[in-house]
């Protein structure tokens, strides 16, 4: 029997700055009191924008989202490189100011970091990931190992970049900058391209800002909510954490349905509804799209019951169920 105080959904984040991922959620834990939350996909602790949290036995799903594609809002800066490859880290490499002010004014730097995005950094390419980065060496964080100085060899990784939508450089607080809109696959360092791009073009450069727009069908400004807007509604309930989960799921929860649109819908009567509460395997009747679906939302009541894909038979290969009763 499913408990009534169970607590599952999708909530939209807009991450601030200056907090980890893990922050977002230790401060939504102690705003619910749900102890089972998962995020979907990290963002840097200065980067801001779409972060997917999941509740309950939702985090069973994602694995789903995380793979989902990415769509970033980066400023950079031009002329230096840091050893973070971002705005917190320190300065290592510099070009000459005067040189760099010449190259911009005569135009040859927009037409260079274009041509260069175009032949070099967009497609499939190989990305070595950061040494600032959660990534796990033998257990261990790589951020870790670069804050006792130590450097770590890494594999390159292969990623796609589908487009990039680059600005003209602009003076911004004595600093030249540029921007870009990048639509890149999972595991993509939207840091690292950045400073792939300065090196290639021997101006150096460093991400200021950036913020996930975009992560799969979800979009930053549908449904988003900010830690800030949910922890006013605490004061508002006298931190009551039962009136929070029930504001939350009433009117903050995004319908996972949506969020995993990519997967055909296939409707359940109530018996087969209760085949697959009990793990019980039948054959889809209808269900005109297994060529183009490798997996399937099973809904009953226009709720979702279970993932599935399709053996060739047509019956259900069980992938994640997430209801125990109908």
């Amino acid at each position: 029997m499913q408990n009534k105080t169970e607590f599952n959904g999708l909530l939209l984040i807009d991450k601030q700055a200056d907090i980890t991922s893990f922050g977002v959620i230790s401060r939504l834990r102690a705003l619910t009191g749900i102890k089972k939350i998962g995020h979907c996909g990290t963002l840097d602790p200065f980067a801001t924008g779409m972060l997917p949290v999941l509740f309950g036995r939702y985090t069973k799903l994602a694995r789903y989202l995380e793979a989902a594609d990415r769509t970033y809002y980066v400023e950079f800066v031009l002329g230096a490189a840091t050893d973070t490859l971002d705005k917190t880290g320190k300065i290592v490499d510099l070009v000459d100011a005067t040189e760099l002010q010449q190259r911009v004014e005569s135009g040859e730097l927009d037409r260079t970091l274009q041509d260069i995005v175009q032949s070099d950094l967009t497609g499939e390419i190989e990305q070595i990931p950061p040494m600032y980065s959660a990534i796990k060496i033998a257990g261990k964080p790589l951020y870790k190992y670069a804050r006792d100085g130590q450097k770590i060899i890494r594999q390159a990784r292969k990623i796609k970049i589908y487009q990039v939508e680059l600005s003209k450089i602009t003076m911004q607080d004595e600093q030249w900058i540029c921007a870009a809109t990048i639509s890149c696959s999972k595991g993509t360092y939207i840091r690292t391209w950045i400073d792939d791009l300065g090196r290639k073009a021997k101006c150096y450069a460093y991400a200021k800002s950036l913020s996930r727009q975009k992560c799969g069908n979800l979009e930053l400004g549908q449904s988003s909510i900010t830690l800030a807007e949910l922890f006013q509604k605490k004061e508002e309930f006298a931190s009551d954490q039962s009136k929070m989960r029930s504001e939350i799921k009433q009117k903050y929860f995004y319908p996972i349905e949506k969020a995993l649109s990519d997967f055909p819908q296939y409707h359940l009567n109530l018996t087969e509804a209760e085949k697959v509460i009990y793990g019980q395997k039948f054959e889809l009747n209808n269900f005109n799209k297994i060529d183009s679906a490798s997996l399937i939302q099973l809904l009953y009541n226009n709720k979702l019951l279970a993932i599935v894909s399709l053996n060739k038979s047509n019956q259900v290969q069980y992938q994640r169920v997430l209801a125990d009763k109908v």
